[in-house]
Parts: C-alpha cells; structure tokens; sequence
C-alpha cells in the first residue's frame, strides 16, 4: 500500500519535471531558430545591398562628372574638421568642412494618459502594471490595499520572471512533445536513483527518447494526448485555464492547422473547386455578424460583434403605470372625456 501511495504522489511530479524541460527545450530552439532567421536575412540583405551598389557604381562610370566648386574651409574654427574628397580623375580635390555633433542623452521613457472621446472594448489585463503610491498614512492606516490589488491579479506584477510565456505555436509544440512519453513511465524516471541502473542502460534510454523526439516533431502525433499533459501544464502555466479548457484549445489549434479546414461558421470560397451550394442566411454569416452598420466597416472597435455591459442608465426610473384603480374613489372610475 505503501508502494502505491509513493507512486501516486511521483506521478505528477514526474509531468512537472518533463513540463519544464521540454518548454525550456523549445524556447531555447525557438531562441536559436530565431536567431539563424535573423542571420540569414541580415547577409540575403547584404547581398542585394552589394549587387545594387555594384550597379550603381557601373552606371556612374560611364558618365561624365563634372567637379563642384565649393568654398575653401575655415579649420580656426572650433569643432570643425576639413574632410577632402581626391578623385582618381584629373579633378581638382575637394574639401569641406565637417562639424561634429556632441552626444546627447535620451529622453527617459515615460507614460502620459490623456482622455478619450469615446470607450474602447479591450480585453481584460491579467498583469498589475502599476502599484499606486497613495501615501504613507494611508498605507499605515490600511496596509492590505496593495495586498488585495495583486491578489485581483493572481500575484502578477510587471517585471516579474516567474510568469512564463506560452504562446498558441509553443503550446502546440508542447503538447507533442509530451505525447513521447507514455504513462508507465512515472515510475520509471524516479525508480533509477533506487535501483541503480547501468550507465549504459540510461543512455540507451536518452537516446531512445530523443530519436522518439525528433520522429513526434517531423510527423504529428495520431493518437490524441493523454489528460495527464494537460493537468501538468495547467499546473505549470495556471493562467492558461484548466486541463478541459487546455484540452479544448489543442483541438481547435490542431483542427486549423489541416489542409483546407474552415469553421463551422464559414463557407468554401464561390470561385474555388470546394465551392458548395448554401442558403443565402449562411453564405451572408459573417457580413451579418461582422460587419458595422453604424462605422461601415468590418470589425470595428466601437462596436464589437460580442455583446457588451450596457453600463447606461436613465437618471428618472421608468414605473410601469397601474391600470388597477386604488379604491372608490380613484380617478379611473371616471368616463373618459373625448379627446380633440
């Protein structure tokens, strides 16, 4: 009973370890992919920045240049410098004067807010960005303000490393990631330090794992991953949702990724060889639901397709009048006069 107490508290652990390994695994191969795309487009850059000079340099060959006659420099002056120009003709050398420009410092980085006309639907900030300063007296008065404030945050404040980043494209690549391991081996990857498997034995392992690596990541996986992948990066990343939600979310990614797939909402293009016959309320969806008839034009910011908080209210309340009469006396018991 023992045994399946431990197993149960290593099996979890176990995801947690493979969660950060493999995301630190692919943000430092995303960070070098990065970085080559950057070199390759920096010397593809280079080249044609040569190949255009070189053509230039050609054009102004063959042409016929006649020297400018500039005024002779004054070098007394301070801070001036001459700069002469020798050509390889039989032109005279020219000389200007160069002034050199002090650095000056950068203007610090600062924020200003200014008012708006109209409201705009944003989405919700999950980060504090700012901790409000109101003054020692009133932080002596109530010092659990700024503790309720980032609580509202889920402790998340701006300028701290622990939040990691995850973005749709690394969750993806997480997730198949993962999907190398199976289940048995929870116990597997804890039970090496006890038992004391061969050297040998433990590479042969790693290098299992990793030609297992590289064939997840040439070809997807068919098999839909388990749910303990899912529970683990909800624990590492819990600002992402639960694992349903984060189940949920690798097929909608995964679904879109497919030749040809299109929502549910959406229609084949008309001109296309996929084309389809529809009803005219489902080929004109998303004019209905996304186009603005008070700005003319689709997805605008003022008025989003999803509903939004109706925060107006009338200053006089509205009260439903009574048509029942409030005793012998009332007025309703009286004949209605003509009206003109």
């Amino acid at each position: 009973m023992g045994q399946t107490g431990k197993k149960s508290e290593k099996g979890p652990v176990c995801w947690r370890k493979r969660v950060k390994s493999e995301y630190m695994r692919l943000r430092q191969l995303k960070r070098f992919r990065r970085a080559d795309e950057v070199k390759s487009m920096f010397s593809s850059n280079r080249q044609k920045i040569l190949e255009r000079t070189e053509i230039l340099n050609q054009e102004w060959k063959q042409r016929r240049i006649q020297p400018v006659h500039i005024l002779t420099s004054v070098s007394s002056l301070r801070g001036t410098r001459e700069c002469s120009v020798t050509s390889g003709f039989d032109f005279p050398t020219q000389v200007i004067p160069l002034k050199t420009l002090n650095s000056v410092a950068s203007v610090p980085i600062m924020y200003s807010w200014s008012p708006l006309q109209q409201n705009f639907m944003v989405e919700d900030e999950t980060v504090l960005h700012n901790i409000p300063y109101m003054g020692d007296e009133v932080l002596d008065q109530d010092g659990t303000f700024i503790e309720e404030l980032i609580k509202n945050y889920d402790g998340k404040v701006h300028g701290d490393r622990e939040c990691g980043f995850i973005n749709d494209e690394i969750f993806v690549e997480l997730v198949n990631a993962l999907g190398q391991y199976n289940d048995d081996d929870d116990d597997d990857d804890g039970d090496d330090s006890d038992d004391g498997d061969d050297s040998d034995e433990g590479e042969e392992k790693q290098k299992d794992l990793q030609d297992n690596r590289d064939d997840k990541e040439t070809c997807p996986p068919r098999k839909f991953p388990s749910d303990k992948i899912f529970e683990a990066i909800s624990s590492m990343f819990p600002d992402k949702g639960t694992a349903e939600e984060l189940k949920e979310k690798y097929k909608e990614l995964t679904e879109q990724q497919l030749p040809g797939a299109l929502p549910p909402e959406c229609t084949p293009n008309i001109d296309g060889p996929n084309a389809k016959s529809v009803q005219r309320e489902q080929s004109l969806h998303s004019f209905h639901t996304l186009f603005c008839r008070r700005c003319f034009k689709y997805d605008c910011f003022l008025h989003p397709f999803h509903a939004t908080p109706n925060t107006y209210k009338r200053k006089n309340t509205e009260t439903a009048l009574d048509n029942k009469p409030c005793g012998p006396q009332c007025y309703q018991h009286l004949p209605l006069l003509p009206r003109n």
